[in-house]
C-alpha cells in the first residue's frame, strides 16, 4: 500500500480551494450572514462531500464503467442546481441588517455535492489513481473518505471566513453590487465548465 502523499495534497490543495460553487456560495452567503449562519451550509456540503467520496471510494472499480453512463445526465442537473444558487447569491443582501428572505440552508449545501460532477469527478480521480492502493483496505478508505470531507471542510470555512472578513469593508452599494456580480458570474462560469466536460 503506497500513496503519493505529495502528488495528492498538490492536487487536492488546487482542486480544492480554486474558487468554485461551494467556495464562492458560502463565502456570499457568509459576507451577508456571516460564518455561524453560514455553518449549516457548509456542514450540507461537507456531508455531500462524505457521501460522494464514500460511494467513490467503495466502488472505486464499479464507477469507471458505471459514471460516465450517467454523467451526461448529471452535468445538466449539477449545471442547472449551480445556476440556481447564482440565482440565489444575486438576491442575498450584504448589509449587517440583511432580511432573511435568502437563507444558507443544509440542504442545499449537501445538495449542491450530490448533484456535482466536479465532486464525482474529483472521487474518482483520487480513488482511481493516488488512492488506487488502498482499494482492498477498508479501514484506509474509511479514514481517507473522512479526511477528504475534513479538509472540504477547511477550504469552504476559509472562503466563508474571507467573506466575513471583507463584508466590513463592503459599505458602498457600487462595490457591493459589483462583489455580487463577480459571485454570480463565477458561478456561472462553474456551470458552464461542467456542461463543457
Amino acid at each position: 500500500m503506497q500513496v503519493d502523499l505529495f502528488a495528492f495534497l498538490t492536487f487536492a490543495v488546487i482542486t480544492s480551494t480554486s474558487p468554485g460553487p461551494n467556495n464562492i456560495s458560502a463565502m456570499a452567503f457568509s459576507m451577508s450572514m456571516g460564518y455561524k449562519r453560514t455553518l449549516q451550509y457548509i456542514l450540507g456540503i461537507v456531508l455531500g462531500t462524505f457521501t460522494v467520496m464514500f460511494l467513490c471510494a467503495w466502488m472505486s472499480f464499479a464507477l469507471n464503467e458505471f459514471v460516465p453512463s450517467i454523467t451526461k445526465y448529471l452535468k445538466y442537473i449539477g449545471a442547472a442546481y449551480i445556476l440556481y444558487l447564482a440565482y440565489k447569491t444575486y438576491r442575498v443582501n450584504y448589509n449587517a441588517d440583511a432580511d432573511d428572505s435568502v437563507k444558507p440552508q443544509f440542504k442545499d449545501g449537501m445538495l449542491l455535492q450530490l448533484v456535482n460532477p466536479k465532486a464525482i469527478f474529483y472521487g474518482m480521480t483520487v480513488y482511481s489513481t493516488f488512492f488506487a492502493s488502498l482499494v482492498d483496505h477498508k479501514l484506509w478508505l474509511t479514514i481517507s473518505v473522512l479526511g477528504l470531507a475534513t479538509f472540504t471542510f477547511i477550504t469552504v470555512s476559509v472562503w466563508a471566513g474571507f467573506g466575513t472578513v471583507i463584508k466590513h469593508y463592503m459599505t458602498n452599494e457600487r462595490i457591493k453590487r459589483a462583489f455580487s456580480i463577480v459571485m454570480v458570474l463565477g458561478l456561472i462560469y462553474a456551470a458552464y465548465k461542467i456542461l463543457m466536460v
